[in-house]
């Protein structure tokens, strides 16, 4: 619903639209400049009554009767994701994300019902620092509100298949975000930056500490962060004061806990000398995303204000001096901003923007550059008058609803700002002038002194980006190694345990029993080459995609497939040595983390590759015991391949492989993966599945059927190469 002032403006607005036309006779005169902006109107924020529950809950309340509707937001400032268990992040979002999917008395479903029915909203979600849970209905069902409001925060279940459900829904998010260099390069920029500290972790988790998550952890999370005396509950909307501070303690007047305090951390690092530079390698990115900062401030250090207009005049709006000379006068990119994060401990200023592969060293070095000439705090009048204009005069209309204004009620009291800073912000803002602007200079830093992050195919811009940066520090990780709880950011490669004498003597037993099911080792030692088609499909965001496939290898270390698809043809290489992928777009080198994969692709190809090692003795396996594998029992083999650990189960009666685990590392990021093979066929005396299933993350990805297949035919040396062209 629009507030009595912007229908006054609106209403302005469209009186000057049907204003009389120039006088019968006289030219209209159009003016070659913008009009000047209008007279400050004067704004009054809302006054918030307040009151202490005496269980230390803090109650605020902002009465407002143009609109029927109420709004009460709790925040526990306590249950951030800076409060996660150390080495869990993710804890705190889960925790939120959970609250509104059970609680001992309501369903997931029954809550989502309830809200529904009186057409009201119900969320929770955890930043930085706090937890927030709020709820927006109409004046007449405020008592339905605040009573789910205070079921999920009081009583909430953490249901063990809920979290599963959930936990679900967020490694699919997890998954494709860990192939996005957009995700990658923020992710790993607020590493660098907070180097060790907690704000540096990603708040809803990795995959790893995701599937760690249990019911117990949200649970004891909630009982030692969720307590009254750290919480704030603000009303703002169609409700007097006595009545919310009523419904406070109708509510909440009971909360008790037995949590401890959530006691003091240390502050964000700030700022050290010295340039570093980090490369993510994503090979088949067609645009380069470049971030660009260091350590900033706190949301309450007295600078807050002078650097929101400093800000705003550097790279805070769409037409800022970084997204003019970026974007407008450059044509390097669609968009280009920088902001700072302010936290309660710590922040951070970060300058943001992709390009195309080709542009990255010039759109690098020319974000750089305008951080080093933003360094000397000189700003125009007209830039100046401009950032003031736009903070002061988009206060108002951002502090219309009830949410809006409960939100800015919460934030002083959460960071510990000033009582009149909502009162004063708008002349605050005004007042900031060109010599306050010039000290914030000190914020963006010099080019020596930034963190940079580049994720995009490097190769393309590696050695020019370089030359640029000559006296920078260097990292460069794979996109598909990058760990973000790791001190390093790169994964570590998990050591094997090591297998008693019994259970490598067993999977030995069992591997030689299955290489004579397929046909004996004088046959699986002939085969010196292998080539078949199929056909089948795979699984994509818009549904199934049917496929022809060509399949040659040369064993032991040699590969080449074709994918004929719907929108073109794609083939795949690997010599040995260096992996290649074509497609209609060329040709382009696979990183070396590839050429595992590869392999375990080529060995298990029949399971010839896993039979010819252990027949030579160069393989390290151990029994993993009977496993359940698609509604049968078969033996299980741990195979410690190059690639990673790799499950094989056999058939327990006719002792063939029939199917292998694995975790995949693509281009598109990591998958848990399985493969089942079934229609076991004799080919020239050796036992050969043509029916292919590939289950990604537990889902259907592909299937394929085997058409043809040929043993030891001629193969073309140069297939295996990467194409020239």
């Amino acid at each position: 619903m629009m507030s009595r002032h912007r229908f006054a403006a609106l209403t302005l607005a469209v009186l000057a639209c049907a204003a009389p036309a120039t006088p019968q006779g006289e030219a209209a005169r159009v003016s070659d400049q913008m009009p000047g902006p209008a007279a400050a109107k004067p704004f009054t924020f809302p006054q918030a009554a307040t009151r202490t529950l005496a269980n230390g809950l803090r109650v605020f309340v902002v009465s407002n009767s143009e609109q029927p509707a109420v709004t009460a937001r709790l925040v526990l400032t306590g249950a951030g994701s800076v409060n996660d268990p150390a080495g869990k992040p993710g804890v705190a979002a889960m925790t939120a994300d959970m609250l509104t999917q059970g609680t001992r008395t309501r369903s997931a479903q029954q809550i989502a019902e309830a809200i529904d029915f009186v057409g009201g909203t119900l969320s929770a979600g955890a930043g930085n620092d706090s937890t927030s849970v709020t709820v927006t209905v109409v004046k007449k069902d405020l008592a339905t509100g605040l009573d789910l409001l205070a079921d999920v925060v009081l009583r909430p279940a953490f249901a063990a298949e809920e979290l599963d459900r959930r936990r679900q829904q967020l490694l699919s998010s997890l998954q494709v975000q860990y192939a996005d260099a957009d995700y990658l390069a923020t992710a790993v920029f607020d590493r660098v930056v907070f180097r060790g500290h907690p704000y540096g972790l990603p708040g809803t988790g990795t995959p790893d500490s995701v599937r760690s998550l249990t019911s117990a952890d949200l649970a004891a999370f909630r009982e030692a962060r969720y307590l009254p005396g750290e919480a704030l509950l603000a009303f703002a909307g169609d409700i007097a004061p006595e009545a919310a501070f009523g419904a406070a303690e109708k509510y909440f007047g009971d909360w008790r806990s037995a949590g401890r305090a959530s006691g003091t951390f240390p502050p964000s690092p700030g700022a050290t000398p010295g340039q570093r530079i980090f490369l993510i390698d994503k090979p088949d990115a067609v645009q380069t995303q470049i971030r660009v900062g260091r350590p900033g401030i706190t949301r309450n250090h007295p600078d807050y204000i002078a650097l929101l207009v400093a800000n705003r005049v550097f790279g805070g709006g769409f037409n800022s001096r970084l997204s003019t000379e970026v974007r407008q006068k450059k044509g390097l990119t669609y968009g280009a901003y920088s902001g700072f994060e302010s936290n309660k401990l710590g922040g951070s200023f970060s300058a943001s923007t992709f390009t195309r592969t080709e542009a990255t060293v010039e759109a690098t070095r020319l974000v750089v550059n305008l951080i080093q000439q933003m360094s000397t705090g000189a700003v125009t009048p007209e830039e100046l008058d401009f950032a003031r204009d736009y903070l002061a005069g988009v206060f108002p209309i951002q502090s219309e609803t009830p949410g809006q204004v409960a939100g800015r009620v919460l934030t002083v009291a959460e960071f510990n700002l000033p009582a009149d800073y909502n009162d004063t912000y708008t002349q605050k803002i005004r007042a900031v002038g060109p010599a306050e602007v010039r000290a914030m200079g000190k914020y963006f830093a010099t080019r020596e002194t930034l963190d940079i992050v580049v994720a995009g195919n490097v190769a393309a811009f590696r050695e020019a980006l370089k030359k640029e940066f000559p006296d920078a520090a260097w990292e460069e990780i794979s996109f598909d190694q990058v760990d973000l709880l790791s001190p390093d950011l790169r994964k570590k490669k998990a050591a094997a345990a090591a297998a008693s004498p019994e259970a490598s003597a067993h999977a030995r037993e069992i591997i030689a029993a299955a290489m004579q099911a397929a046909g004996g080792a004088a046959a699986v030692a002939r085969i010196q080459t292998v080539a078949f088609t199929a056909q089948g499909e795979f699984q994509s965001p818009q549904g199934p995609v049917l496929v022809d496939v060509k399949f040659q290898s040369a064993l032991p270390d040699k590969l080449w497939m074709e994918l004929v698809l719907p929108f073109g043809l794609m083939q795949q290489g690997y010599d040995g040595k260096v992996g290649w992928l074509s497609s209609p777009q060329g040709a382009m080198d696979l990183p070396a983390t590839q050429n595992s994969e590869a392999q375990r692709g080529i060995d298990l190809v029949g399971g010839w590759g896993v039979f010819r090692q252990a027949a030579a003795g160069q393989i390290e396996a151990a029994f993993a015991g009977e496993k359940d594998f698609q509604g049968k029992k078969a033996l299980g083999v741990d195979w410690n391949a190059a690639s990673g650990k790799v499950t094989l189960f056999f058939d327990r009666e006719t002792r063939l492989l029939v199917g292998a685990a694995y975790v995949a590392r693509t281009l598109q990021g990591e998958f848990d993966t399985v493969q089942v093979w079934s229609d076991f066929r004799a080919v020239d005396g050796v036992q050969f599945p043509f029916h292919w299933l590939t289950l990604r993350n537990g889902a259907k990805f592909s299937e394929q059927k085997v058409r043809e297949l040929r043993l030891n035919p001629a193969l073309d040396p140069a297939l295996f190469a990467k194409p020239k062209s």
